[in-house]
């Protein structure tokens, strides 16, 4: 159990609704993909598979990175 002196404090950063707009449609299109890949690979269409698992890998990686990118930078600033 930790002292009861002891309070840990969280920070949320106000975010404008652009950002969570984009989080909504970047996460719409990831999954969207990701619908049309599980899809091309049930019915075996090989190059439809491929192609929507290129499309979905890096849209994933580039969210990610985004992300990424902006938490080290705020980071960054903080410090």
């Amino acid at each position: 159990m930790a002292d009861k002196d002891t309070f840990t404090v969280l920070k949320f950063r106000n975010r404008p609704w652009y950002i969570w707009a984009l989080r909504a449609v970047w996460f719409l299109w990831v999954l969207f993909w990701a619908e049309v890949m599980v899809g091309s690979g049930k019915e075996a269409e090989s190059i439809a598979f491929v192609i929507s698992l290129v499309i979905f890998l890096a849209s994933l990686v580039a969210g990610i990175s985004l992300w990424l990118w902006g938490y080290l930078k705020f980071k960054k600033a903080r410090t």
